[in-house]
């Protein structure tokens, strides 16, 4: 009998990805804000819905996972790093219709469109050599988002002294060791959590950095 060729399937479009991962932050974003109002400790709630929508490393996950299924390392690129910019102009767009004053969020979201372009590129280039990589690579892409989740954890932990802000760190500290033990079978995890911890420290520094830059063109975020 002849043998049946078997097809890989196609991965979805540079653009279908990007889109996707634009309208889930946005989405995400909204109901961590406003979710929990009229629930019993809603104050409590929409506080710490806050904190998580002020984080930025989990927009960076997002690149990350988005480039593990791209298929190739320059839609990768393209798709993380242009789902993190609409994602960006998205929020700043609703915070607009909501009450927000158009003329100073342009600029905060060009800004930080900007940031969210080209960091979100860098990580969905390593979601694919995650994806598609040998274990080296696996390992150092791993470290690469959970060190990013820890870093800035740590970075915030010395700057929100709020339990909501706390509680949100706290969140974001258990998913950056949850993400080390989801790839231990498929990476050194050894090498993976020493890469974290240097990862976490670089990123801290960096995001700091980039934190008190954009204050410059206006942003008031935490």
């Amino acid at each position: 009998m002849p043998e049946r060729l078997t097809r890989t399937p196609r991965p979805p479009s540079a653009l279908v990805l990007a889109v996707a991962a634009a309208l889930g932050l946005g989405v995400a974003g909204r109901i961590a804000v406003h979710a929990g109002a009229g629930l019993p400790h809603g104050a409590e709630l929409a506080a710490l819905g806050r904190a998580a929508v002020a984080l930025g490393a989990p927009w960076l996950a997002v690149a990350w996972a988005v480039g593990t299924l791209a298929g190739s390392t320059g839609r990768a690129a393209l798709s993380g790093g242009a789902g993190l910019a609409l994602g960006t102009f998205g929020w700043y767009g609703l915070s607009t219709v909501t009450g927000g004053p158009a003329e100073s969020y342009a600029g905060i979201a060009a800004a930080w469109a900007v940031v969210a372009l080209a960091a979100g590129a860098g990580f969905g280039v390593a979601g694919a050599a995650y994806a598609r990589g040998g274990r080296l690579a696996r390992t150092a892409a791993l470290a690469l988002v959970s060190g990013t989740l820890a870093g800035e954890a740590l970075l915030l932990f010395g700057e929100w002294t709020g339990r909501a802000g706390r509680a949100a760190l706290a969140v974001e500290l258990a998913a950056a060791a949850a993400v080390l033990a989801f790839g231990a079978r498929r990476t050194v995890p050894l090498a993976a959590v020493a890469l974290a911890a240097v990862v976490a420290v670089g990123v801290a520094g960096a995001e700091d950095a980039v934190r008190d830059t954009l204050r410059l063109t206006g942003w008031q975020g935490r």
